[in-house]
């Protein structure tokens, strides 16, 4: 009997089917893992909720926009009409002055002259017979006083006062310069790009802080460019001068090139620029849903949309407006609601 001391017992049934289980679970296990590590089945795109667009077809105006300032295309001299003194001025520069308006007056070399000395004489009169004399003498050179008024010979806005009352001047001297309003216009420096467009009679609008828009009108085209940043220099003519515009004041211009047109539109908020290049883009949906980026020329702008330049989009293509700042090229998309 001692030869069966080593011998392993035979395994019973419950042992057998025990390892049985085992196995069968080792085998779904090990087949769930394959399935799961199947480079052959394609994964699921994730979809992106966006906001789209269309594009539409909307009437567009070719603009240009322009800094500038005002300027005079000639002054009116305000000149004294003989040696004289100026008594007074009423005015100053930047005031608006209408036509035939008294600005001040001006007395000849010899009125002043004998008022002078009649003053003169009663401030040194002493007794009362010399303070009667002289008092005489200032009523008469009063009385005799040459008053010369002077007046605006046009309408428009003062843009010197050379002389201050009680000064002498010469004749012809400079006492007031004047700006008509026929002669004020704003000169507006335009890219010079688009000189070729710019035509007289064109359309604009003049924009300056604090003040309302200021329709006008293109006047000329200057032959040279401004030597400074070699802008093409166009006059505008305002058509109203009121409030009263200020020489060598600052503002801006758009200005209306040709007629109006039709064109394909995209909304500026479909429109994403590369800020090193510059370039614009819009992510164009297809009919799968897929968002492809194409870069993009626009051309005028109106109330927050774009003309597209050709090559363009056709009306009704759809365009994201929002949510495609990151969006990969060939993303899936989905319309937000």
């Amino acid at each position: 009997m001692s030869h069966d001391r080593g011998r392993r017992p035979g395994a019973g049934p419950f042992t057998l089917f025990r390892r049985g289980l085992l196995v069968l679970g080792a085998c779904a296990l090990s087949a769930g893992c394959a399935k799961h590590e199947d480079p052959a089945e394609p994964a699921a795109d994730p979809v992106v909720p966006v906001h789209l667009a269309a594009v539409e077809s909307r009437v567009f105006e070719d603009q240009v926009d322009a800094t500038g300032t005002w300027r005079s295309q000639g002054e009116t001299v305000v000149a004294a009409p003989f040696p004289c003194v100026v008594l007074e001025l009423s005015v100053r520069a930047g005031d608006v002055v209408r036509a035939g308006q008294p600005l001040g007056a001006v007395t000849t070399l010899e009125s002043h002259a004998a008022l002078r000395g009649a003053t003169l004489l009663s401030q040194e009169a002493h007794d009362p017979e010399s303070r009667s004399e002289a008092e005489h003498a200032l009523q008469l050179a009063r009385r005799d006083r040459v008053h010369v008024p002077i007046d605006a010979p046009q309408a428009g806005v003062v843009v010197r006062r050379s002389i201050e009352p009680g000064a002498q001047v010469a004749e012809a001297a400079e006492i007031l310069a004047i700006v008509p309003w026929s002669s004020m216009v704003f000169e507006a420096h335009v890219p010079q790009e688009r000189r070729g467009r710019l035509r007289p009679g064109e359309r604009a609008v003049i924009r300056e802080q604090g003040l309302p828009p200021r329709a006008a009108t293109v006047q000329r085209v200057l032959p040279a460019a401004d030597v400074a940043d070699q802008s093409t220099l166009a006059w505008l003519t305002p058509a109203t001068l009121a409030p009263a515009p200020q020489i060598d004041h600052f503002g801006s211009a758009s200005i209306t090139l040709g007629a109006s047109h039709r064109a394909p539109a995209i909304p500026d908020s479909a429109v994403v620029e590369d800020d090193l290049t510059g370039v614009k883009r819009v992510a164009v949906v297809d009919s799968t849903g897929h968002a492809h980026w194409r870069a993009v020329t626009l051309g005028a702008g109106a109330a927050g949309w774009h003309e597209l330049q050709p090559p363009n989009l056709a009306p009704g293509t759809a365009v994201v407006v929002e949510g495609q700042r990151g969006l990969p090229d060939g993303s899936r998309v989905k319309k937000s609601p």
